[in-house]
């Protein structure tokens, strides 16, 4: 296998409806799509979601550094079997700080693309054991007004919801959490997000009200750098702490660990730097005596969720999904072709990206010569 031609799609989808949350109110997904191509005419596919507050990438900044660099070190190598792309794979992680979104979509194209090439499900990378699918985690963030939140949660309660999130960080927090506490009862656990709204002492203040209403978890209550105050929060609530803006690299998890900061890792391939960093991350913690839970990013499209899917049914040990299927609902209209089966056995991903949607949403393109002549500035806001 050798990439021959390198696409890079900016992609830019409108939301259904607005989601917030107390750092960042979206109404649509502005993502890189990276088509590898090599020289027996496959392509592989891979997604780029840059969050700066998570791990410092701008859409600017994966186009006109971090990507190109990935694009010098692969552009001329070859591979002949699955071993040597995991191998160059391993290497790449290792290299990396903290450009691990674009490291996250350059390894799904390269999965995707050694896929096909040699024949072989980008999960089997991951692993030979096959785990039940998890079940769906759903999301309640700000767009939903507290005058619509029993109704909201009726409906999801209809659906057979289990798994339950609601971000926090509102005067009204008490409220929205005895609104869905009481339309789920005590048989569905409530986890609540604070996206880094709080200091120490304003979340133990604002957290210790909400523990009436079955909530079992915190996530992300104080900003990502402080350790301290998530321990804190942790020893002063009896609460779980999921670390999530806290949580991207290897050092980051070390880093928790020894601060006793958290009792949950908050795992997206997205902002983890893909399926080997984030597999990488679960040993860590489950050595350590600490639990997992797998999510995915808001506005992400199939590509990225599909990876989570594959995770999740090759890692296993994961109660839930976070997210799975929300994003297909939010998205206007989704790149990733739907209705295809998505066989463990398939090669690569096992993803159809539907040509007429990417071309539809694609605000530009660049290739890997143009990425070497200065024309970044397409990506430019």
């Amino acid at each position: 296998m050798r990439i021959s031609g390198i696409t890079v799609y900016r992609v830019s989808i409108p939301f259904r409806k607005p989601f917030g949350h107390s750092l960042y109110w979206r109404d649509k997904t502005e993502t890189l799509i990276i088509c590898l191509e090599s020289v027996l005419g496959l392509a592989g596919w891979g997604e780029i979601l840059p969050r700066e507050y998570l791990t410092g990438e701008t859409l600017e900044n994966v186009m006109t550094s971090a990507l190109p660099r990935l694009v010098q070190r692969w552009q001329d190598q070859k591979f002949d079997n699955r071993d040597e792309v995991t191998l160059a794979l391993r290497r790449e992680l290792c290299r990396t700080s903290r450009s691990l979104a674009t490291l996250a979509g350059w390894e799904l194209a390269v999965l995707d693309l050694g896929g096909k090439t040699f024949g072989f499900p980008a999960g089997e990378m991951l692993g030979s054991s096959v785990w039940p699918k998890p079940e769906e985690g759903v999301v309640i963030g700000f767009e939903v007004p507290t005058d619509k939140m029993e109704m909201c949660c009726i409906l999801l309660r209809l659906a057979g919801t289990r798994h339950l999130k609601v971000k926090v960080g509102r005067q009204d927090d008490l409220r929205r959490l005895e609104i869905a506490n009481g339309v789920f009862g005590s048989d569905v656990p409530i986890r609540v997000d604070a996206n880094a709204a709080w200091s120490a002492d304003d979340a133990i203040t604002a957290l210790l009200p909400l523990r009436r209403c079955n909530v079992c978890s915190v996530e992300q209550p104080v900003p990502a750098g402080d350790l301290d105050g998530m321990r804190k929060v942790r020893q002063k609530t009896g609460m779980s702490v999921v670390a999530d803006e806290s949580l991207c690299s290897i050092s980051d998890a070390h880093a928790i660990i020894r601060a006793q900061a958290a009792d949950v890792f908050n795992i997206r391939i997205g902002k983890c730097g893909g399926m080997l960093a984030s597999m990488d991350l679960v040993a860590t913690a489950r050595d350590a005596g600490l639990t997992c839970q797998l999510g995915t990013l808001v506005g992400e499209t199939g590509i990225l969720s599909r990876a989570s899917e594959i995770f999740a049914e090759r890692i296993g040990g994961f109660e839930f999904l976070e997210g799975k299927h929300q994003n297909r609902q939010l998205l206007v209209q989704d790149i990733v072709q739907d209705g295809v089966a998505k066989e463990k056995a398939a090669p690569g991903l096992g993803i159809v990206i539907a040509d007429k949607p990417l071309a539809q949403w694609t605000a530009s393109t660049v290739t890997a010569s143009e990425m070497f002549q200065g024309v970044q500035h397409a990506y430019r806001e």
